[in-house]
């Protein structure tokens, strides 16, 4: 059974209470040298401690997912996003007003980043595109929209909910994998591609894919998990994983804790009988590390940014929650805090990445590790080597 947040916070400033202490000694004025020294040297010796056993649980955690993702199945995935997953507005009616407000945040971000880059008359591919959240942001654009979708319920939910619109946008919808995208090259504009890719099992492929609809000239504009999220341990008790988050965003070698599955496996109803468990991809992107993924397929990446604070699954995300209206304000605020403070503003829960078609490919297809994720059709053991 999961801690009540009131719970998880008292521990977490019990573990905060020893660090406390220890930096009172070091600073508390009269305290002889001898003695403040030795706090130093307990409070690097506790922090210390604390990253090694956080580092060595995120390495065997990763480990763990990594594998759980070889096991991925195309069928199941498809059965998986048919038959379990709602729509985006009906996951908004299940998590209640704060986190419903924090996700508009997303595709108020990417419809503006949209208008920003499509020229008039221009053509915008929304690969993933669920409920069409991000088309019911431009239907004033004089340009043509058009929806693919892996899951066939949300293409006919954002179809039907699309048809009667008012706007001069010009809607069409398709049902399709990202992978593997029915258009011909160099035929859109815009790409947007908006907390789709961690679900792949291929995310190069579908960058690939990306590169080869683009015009030249034209954008891909991306928003997907953050491996380099804020660490669900404060500061003060443990310095060491925020550095590594922060510093991480340019070093992939140094996060320790990255997540490649849904915590959940794929409902057993929906696979055969005796079969193992099905994990579907979740991954969390590093932004060095993706941007090097699109580099590789001709895209630059000029600018990338985090957004989403705190982290959804935090103790103070859920008691700004049930503070209501309050709580949103609070979060606003603490969102534009984060933006703007050095480091910090790399730990966001999401990575918004915008990047131009400047090139081509270094390769027809995806060269052996321009991603580093498991490839469910090639075997082999874990890679203790792999640079994330």
């Amino acid at each position: 059974m999961r801690s009540s947040p009131p719970k998880v916070a008292i521990r977490g400033a019990a573990r905060s209470a020893v660090p406390a202490g220890l930096i009172a000694v070091i600073a508390w004025p009269g305290v002889p040298l001898p003695m403040r020294l030795g706090a130093a040297g307990a409070l690097f010796a506790f922090w210390a401690a604390v990253y090694a056993r956080y580092r060595a649980a995120g390495r065997r955690q990763t480990r763990h997912e990594w594998e759980l993702l070889r096991r991925t199945d195309r069928q199941a995935l498809r059965r998986h996003y048919d038959e379990r997953v709602p729509t985006m507005e009906q996951e908004f009616e299940q998590w209640g007003p704060y986190y419903a407000y924090k996700h508009q945040m997303r595709y108020n971000l990417v419809a503006r980043a949209v208008r920003d880059n499509l020229p008039p008359g221009g053509r915008v591919l929304d690969t993933g595109c669920g409920a069409a959240l991000v088309a019911a942001r431009m239907l004033d654009l004089d340009a043509e929209y058009l929806g693919l979708d892996f899951g066939g319920p949300h293409i006919q939910y954002a179809a039907r909910k699309l048809r009667e619109a008012d706007g001069r946008l010009r809607v069409r919808f398709v049902r399709a994998d990202a992978e593997q995208i029915p258009l011909i090259d160099a035929c859109v504009d815009v790409v947007v591609m908006s907390e789709v890719i961690e679900h792949l099992l291929r995310p190069d492929r579908a960058v690939w894919e990306v590169a080869r609809v683009l015009r030249p000239g034209g954008t891909f504009i991306m928003t997907t998990n953050n491996a380099c999220e804020v660490p669900l341990r404060s500061p003060l008790a443990n310095p060491l994983a925020w550095f590594e988050k922060a510093l991480g965003t340019g070093h992939p070698s140094l996060i320790s804790h990255r997540h490649w599955v849904w915590p959940e496996p794929v409902d057993r109803e929906l696979l055969p009988a005796q079969a193992e468990d099905v994990y579907v991809p979740h991954t969390h992107h590093i932004p060095a590390e993706t941007c090097g993924m699109l580099a590789s397929a001709g895209l630059k990446t000029p600018r990338w940014s985090t957004f989403e604070f705190p982290p959804p699954q935090s103790v103070t995300a859920a008691l700004l929650a049930k503070a209501g209206s309050a709580g949103r304000r609070l979060a606003d605020a603490t969102e534009w805090v984060a933006q703007h403070a050095p480091l910090v503003n790399r730990l966001g829960t999401h990575l918004f990445m915008l990047a131009r078609k400047t090139g081509a490919p270094v390769a027809a297809d995806p060269p052996p590790g321009v991603w580093p994720g498991p490839v469910p059709q090639v075997l082999g053991p874990f890679p203790d080597d792999l640079n994330w």
